[in-house]
């Protein structure tokens, strides 16, 4: 049977009606030097709609609150974030424009792609990782395994007979897959779709077994009863989720997350990027913000330092960079 899924509704219903409440009375703006001149841009490399166009959209609100300053966010999908991340290398380095980054952005892009536009070392400066959102690890419903261990089991009796399906080569979902074989030392093989839709269907139908997935678009099928979730990736559990385990607990430091923060071009002046990460930090202790982005399954994080930013940086690089080279994944 598949594990209890739980939408907090009502925590949804309250988080959207207390946050305008919440960023109207309870925030100031960051000073009279806050009253700018032009509005800010907030790009997101990703469709209108989706979890990320919602997350920004959500810090948007409240660092415009905070700033006395509008901030419009605009849409840049396609290319794995390099086209937002083109627009924004286009704009003036003055902090005026922002990008709601992701994983692939600062580290994978770079690894998978030799020829690539940008450097983030170079070009571009993390000011706050926001949130990080969970996977879900899921299997067909009629599979045997009903946890990490179990599949871990089934795995090692069927060597090279497992297929796990992801939404493309060097994404996410499959790094999140090649870092399980790897950790559970397992022989799978992967299977690429061109998109969620087909790759769920093949898991449903059991022609693939496996699929490490945003849980937008698993969990309808976890509730309806045709998919099992055995766990998620990231070391915390998953608010929406609450019983189901971290994959972490099973396989000690697996930790396979998306997560998301706000970028400026490298070379913004030092007040002016101050001044924005106060207003994204302050966002990110505010408690009605946080219960919207939670409501939407996201873990959010607490400010950092940019020591502990470039620290965090330097651990996923780490660990991205010795899968990608083990498993000889490019993008070329």
């Amino acid at each position: 049977m598949p594990l209890p899924f739980r939408r907090p509704r009502r925590a949804l219903c309250a988080a959207a009606l207390a946050l305008p409440l919440a960023l109207a009375a309870g925030l100031a703006p960051l000073g009279a030097a806050a009253q700018a001149d032009r509005p800010l841009k907030l790009l997101v490399p990703y469709a209108p709609g989706g979890v990320t166009d919602q997350l920004a959209r959500l810090v948007a609100g409240s660092m415009a609150t905070q700033l006395g300053q509008p901030v419009v966010v605009e849409n840049k999908p396609g290319a794995n974030t390099i086209i937002a991340v083109d627009a924004l290398m286009r704009e003036p380095a003055d902090g005026h424009t922002l990008l709601m980054g992701a994983g692939s952005t600062m580290v994978l892009n770079p690894l998978l792609i030799k020829k690539l536009s940008y450097q983030p070392k170079r070009d571009l400066r993390m000011l706050s990782v926001v949130v990080d959102t969970p996977m879900v690890m899921v299997v067909p419903a009629a599979l045997p395994p009903n946890n990490v261990a179990e599949f871990r089991r089934y795995a090692q009796a069927n060597p090279d007979k497992v297929n796990y399906a992801s939404v493309g080569v060097g994404g996410s979902l499959h790094l999140a897959g090649e870092l399980f074989a790897q950790k559970a030392g397992v022989a799978m093989t992967h299977v690429a779709y061109k998109g969620s839709v087909p790759a769920l269907t093949d898991l449903i139908g059991g022609q693939v077994q496996l699929m490490f997935d945003a849980p937008a678009t698993s969990l309808p099928q976890i509730k309806a009863g045709k998919l099992k979730v055995l766990a998620v990736t990231t070391r915390e559990r998953m608010p929406l989720l609450p019983d189901v385990p971290t994959v972490g607990e099973t396989l000690p430091g697996y930790d396979a997350a998306l997560w998301f923060g706000v970028i400026v071009r490298e070379g913004t002046p030092a007040a002016a990027a101050a001044r924005l990460k106060a207003a994204v930090d302050q966002a990110l202790l505010d408690p009605a913000l946080r219960q919207a982005m939670e409501a939407q399954g996201n873990l959010v994080r607490k400010p950092q330092s940019q020591e502990e930013i470039n620290a965090f940086l330097a651990r996923e690089d780490a660990q991205w960079a010795a899968l990608i080279k083990a498993g000889n994944i490019t993008l070329d």
